[in-house]
């Protein structure tokens, strides 16, 4: 117990590096940028984030869930990581044509590749518990170009952020690789054989990662396109506010996925339900406070982290919606990963595919006819459907768990 929460303060001590790094960047570019400048960067990045999901349903996932995640597993994950952004890369061309920006691809290619391969490292590291060195290169990784970009703010374009984003995961990347001297050869002889290990164990969730990035990207895509480039700065800057809760969200998933998965074999039903429950409550405990806080007084917020003269301070309601859309990620997460730690592919599928359709149909509706507001209102309603069904399917786990009359008796 000891070791698991020592386990759990590093994991979230981690991912606060990671989150307040990346909620910091992008709260710096939206007060230096001009509203359309920072649109078409989100709209870039929000791309980055689709393909980064698909990575990891394919490469970082089954690293995350191998009981020694060092050694050759991750030799083979650093090796298939550029094979997976060379796929990647006609995608991310015509995302970036279809912001009118198609001289940005050498850049967000090479923040694209980069950024894999740290979250490789990154994964190894997290899932095989060395803390100390895992929390070291992630504060090298996302604080080093917040300080970069904060230097530079007066001069720097969208194609030098994604350039030092490039630049900086590389550097958080050589550590751990560089050290792995031997196995190379081995790994790439067998390769296929562990790709197609990886697409066995990973193509389940492939779907899965994809609806759910589709149904979280999809509303500010359809902003942009709609040619409301202010609209969709609002919405990424007040989201930002929201993400307050991004580290205890993401770091409770990082930790829950490979601490259920170890002991899935020795849990019983209300042993599960517990765990989950425990995690639920220090996540409430961390981020109830701040989502409150920015329930009663959304301006006030919204003026802390943009200035006092903000346009983005004049949408109250807003981030009323979008506060309560992370408070129904935050349960769709722990739900979540707890069926990934089941390995419970079907559910967690189903689990992104209903609010995916909703997105799709209801929620382009909502987008389209009331712009900024009716994407936040399906934010919420895509959001609560999502939990539900991640609810559901956590109950329907109880044949997979061990029964306690056999636990009792070994």
């Amino acid at each position: 117990m000891g070791r698991t929460g020592l386990g759990l303060a590093g994991g979230l001590a981690d991912q606060a590096i990671v989150s307040f790094g990346n909620f910091a960047l992008n709260v710096t570019l939206a007060r230096a940028l001009p509203a359309a400048d920072y649109g078409a960067y989100s709209v870039a990045l929000s791309f980055i984030l689709v393909l980064n999901t698909l990575h990891q349903a394919l490469v970082t996932y089954p690293l995350s869930v191998q009981p020694a995640p060092g050694g050759r597993p991750l030799l083979v994950a650093l090796m298939l990581t550029p094979l997976c952004a060379l796929a990647f890369l006609p995608l991310l061309g015509v995302a970036t044509v279809s912001i009118g920006h198609p001289g940005l691809l050498p850049a967000a290619g090479a923040a694209l590749v980069c950024w894999q391969m740290q979250e490789v490292v990154r994964r190894g590291l997290l899932a095989d518990g060395r803390h100390g060195v895992l929390i070291a290169l992630d504060a090298l990784r996302y604080l080093g170009p917040l300080a970069a970009v904060w230097a530079l703010r007066a001069h720097l374009d969208i194609g030098g952020v994604f350039l030092l984003v490039a630049a900086v995961s590389a550097l958080a990347t050589l550590p751990v690789a560089g050290r792995q001297r031997t196995g190379w050869v081995a790994a790439a002889r067998d390769l296929p054989e562990e790709a197609r290990g990886n697409w066995r164990l990973g193509a389940p969730v492939l779907g899965a990662n994809l609806l759910a990035a589709l149904s979280t990207q999809w509303f500010l895509w359809l902003l942009a396109w709609h040619d409301d480039a202010p609209a969709a700065a609002a919405l990424v800057a007040l989201a930002n506010v929201a993400a307050v809760a991004s580290p205890v969200i993401f770091g409770m998933e990082n930790m829950l996925v490979p601490e259920v998965a170890r002991a899935r074999d020795r849990l019983s039903f209300p042993d599960l339900l517990r765990l989950v429950g425990r995690r639920g409550l220090v996540a409430a405990g961390l981020v109830g406070p701040l989502f409150l806080a920015i329930a009663v007084a959304p301006d006030w917020a919204a003026r802390i982290f943009y200035g006092r003269d903000s346009a983005y301070a004049a949408h109250p309601d807003e981030l009323r919606l979008l506060t309560l859309a992370y408070a129904c990620y935050l349960a769709a997460t722990l739900c979540g990963a707890t069926l990934r730690g089941y390995r419970a592919s079907g559910a967690v599928f189903r689990m992104q595919l209903y609010p995916a359709l909703f997105g799709l149909t209801l929620g382009s509706w909502l987008t389209w006819r009331f712009g900024l507001t009716g994407a936040c209102v399906a934010s919420v309603m895509a959001g609560a459907l999502r939990a539900a069904v991640g609810f559901f399917h956590l109950l329907r786990l109880r044949p997979l768990t061990a029964a306690p009359a056999a636990l009792a008796a070994s």
